[in-house]
């Protein structure tokens, strides 16, 4: 009974991490969309997850989900800070100073940082050759799928460094989710972490950023209202969801398929090109992913 319990455990979490992967994979566009017409970076992330948030934090108290004690109020709060206030502040400031591509490389190396901390805090989880093998194959189709030289923008070397220390900083919270998740409703966990974080954010952003959403134009407001109702509540719940179910080595790898679910919806949405790169990037992807897997 044990090895069918374990093996539906292992279904649901590459369902539930395929649905929050897709989703996610249009964010890219949004965000840049947002950005190029007035948006600002930490206004924007502030008003996204503060509403997603509290969209989650409605269902959940409509399910009667929403019980908390003064302890899990302390834990989610110092969680939604680091995974909803600083990551975003870090991703939104990297996407905004450097492209897509740029980002959606150096963002997605969260996979490396996942699989070699894991071990010192999960004894399901291991750093074998094949997963080593699998996670720099993954990371290669990513960069084959995405990476497209051009004319570097200002404040570009900052941008990655923004975008290198989002990718820790999800990484770390990742492995903290799995922790976190261990006897709580995932709907109350997703919702006030979402909330937490996002107030410093939207406090930062109103303090240091002039026209936080003034300065924008109806586009961008309704990339605000994609991300809000489609982009933030579903793909974060159905993320903490595979973090419950799956090994978190196994469920971050995940995340290798964003770049390239990014590169399709800017083909699909905004016409930009596709590229033989791209196809082979897919392959890679699609490789390291089974690798990682393969034990299970």
């Amino acid at each position: 009974m044990y090895p069918l319990k374990l093996m539906e455990d292992k279904r649901k979490a590459v369902i539930y991490a395929l649905v929050a992967c897709l989703i996610w994979g249009t964010v890219y566009v949004a965000i840049k969309v947002g950005l190029d017409h007035g948006l600002m970076p930490l206004t924007f992330a502030g008003v996204r997850f503060l509403a997603g948030g509290l969209m989650l934090l409605g269902v959940a108290y409509a399910k009667g989900g929403l019980k908390m004690t003064w302890r899990d109020v302390w834990v989610l709060t110092v969680f939604g800070f680091f995974q909803t206030g600083v990551q975003n502040a870090l991703f939104f400031t990297g996407v905004n100073l450097t492209n897509a591509g740029v980002s959606a490389i150096f963002i997605n190396t969260s996979p490396f940082f996942v699989i070699m901390m894991a071990p010192l805090w999960f004894k399901d989880s291991r750093i074998t050759p094949s997963r080593v093998a699998g996670v720099f194959i993954g990371f290669g189709g990513v960069a084959v799928s995405s990476f497209h030289p051009g004319q570097l923008s200002a404040g570009y070397e900052l941008g990655v460094a923004a975008l290198v220390l989002s990718a820790v900083t999800w990484s770390g919270s990742t492995i903290a989710a799995k922790r976190i998740m261990a006897g709580r409703d995932p709907l109350t966990v997703t919702g006030m972490q979402m909330t937490f974080g996002a107030v410093p954010l939207l406090l930062t952003g109103l303090a240091v950023e002039r026209n936080g959403l003034a300065g924008s134009d109806t586009t961008g407001l309704l990339m605000l209202v994609y991300l809000i109702i489609f982009a933030t509540s579903l793909p974060f719940y159905a993320w903490f969801r595979a973090l419950q179910f799956g090994e978190v080595g196994s469920v971050s790898v995940f995340t290798f398929t964003l770049p390239v679910l990014g590169v399709l919806s800017g083909w699909l949405i905004l016409g930009e090109p596709l590229s033989v790169g791209l196809f082979f990037g897919m392959i890679m992807v699609a490789a390291g992913i089974v690798m990682v897997n393969r034990d299970a």
